[in-house]
């Protein structure tokens, strides 16, 4: 069955003001499929704003090894509680022969509509819904076919996330072939960020498409800062020290497998100065990944 997400909706019980909640920030839960009991995985990442947001929900299918980033901007009526949220695309990522990548998948006209309920239960905050398949009850509708997810989320507290630096020590033989390898690949510059008066910058990493092994390494300003990151449908998350000597730092994702479908392919989630940029990369052994922070006065 296939489930397309294109407006949703949150409604906050106890008839408070959405303004009184704090919403922003990673809800984590599931959706259970009520024809098979299938469960699916979601990351609902929902980044500060006033009436208007903007965010990302991570779908995964443990079955089929498969995760889709959803972008999604929205708007929240304080008066009724109304938060509502319409999907913008889906990007996947391939590597062209002119060095080309990210491809845009508008929103899909079948659009399906949810309504989640805020709850607090102890110290826990709970999104709680039913979505329901669009095609159920139409004329042309297959009924065998056609169902319902219950969906439940949590909100994360945020974790310690430890300050990641680059390492100045002389590299190993095998870190020096790495090393040189890197640098005889092409680098593409796949995103410029602009950083204003920071020292750090928060980073999350996914696999992007199939859960296929896909294994990285990351350097920044040529420093090697992380070596064998396995990508998955679980957010790698790290905190970079930048380099303010510098007009620009520049990360580079090294691809060191094809993972089990080539090319290596990841979304990147750049936090700095409380806005989140979602960068979909791809790498392969010919080329790197680039990106740039360029520092602002």
């Amino acid at each position: 069955m296939r489930w397309s997400l294109a407006v949703l909706l949150l409604w906050l019980g106890y008839g408070s003001a959405l303004r009184a909640q704090d919403l922003t920030g990673q809800w984590t839960g599931g959706a259970t499929d009520n024809l098979s009991d299938k469960k699916q995985k979601l990351v609902f990442n929902i980044a500060s704003g006033d009436s208007a947001f903007g965010g990302v929900l991570h779908w995964y299918l443990p079955e089929t090894h498969f995760i889709r980033h959803i972008l999604i901007s929205g708007r929240y009526y304080g008066r009724d509680s109304i938060l509502t949220i319409r999907e913008d695309s889906i990007i996947s990522t391939g590597m062209t022969e002119s060095g080309q990548q990210a491809e845009v998948h508008p929103a899909s006209p079948a659009a399906g509509f949810l309504v989640l309920y805020y709850k607090r239960i102890g110290h826990k905050e709970v999104l709680q819904g039913r979505w329901t398949d669009p095609s159920a009850g139409s004329a042309g509708g297959n009924n065998q076919r056609s169902g319902s997810l219950d969906i439940r989320l949590e909100k994360k507290a945020p974790p310690f996330i430890p300050l990641v630096l680059p390492s100045h020590k002389k590299k190993d033989s095998t870190q020096q072939r790495q090393y040189e390898t890197m640098q005889n690949r092409q680098s593409l510059v796949a995103a410029t960020v602009p950083v204003h008066g920071t020292d750090s910058i928060r980073i999350a990493l996914y696999d992007n498409g199939e859960i296929d092994g896909d294994s990285v390494s990351l350097y920044l300003n040529n420093e090697l800062l992380i070596q064998h990151l396995r990508l998955t449908d679980q957010a790698k998350t790290l905190i970079i020290a930048i380099d303010r000597s510098l007009p620009v730092n520049k990360l580079v994702l090294f691809a060191e497998n094809m993972g089990k479908l080539p090319p290596n392919t990841a979304l990147m989630e750049v936090t700095t100065h409380g806005k989140t940029y979602n960068i979909f990369l791809s790498t392969d052994y010919k080329r790197n990944a680039t990106v740039e922070f360029t520092l602002q006065e």
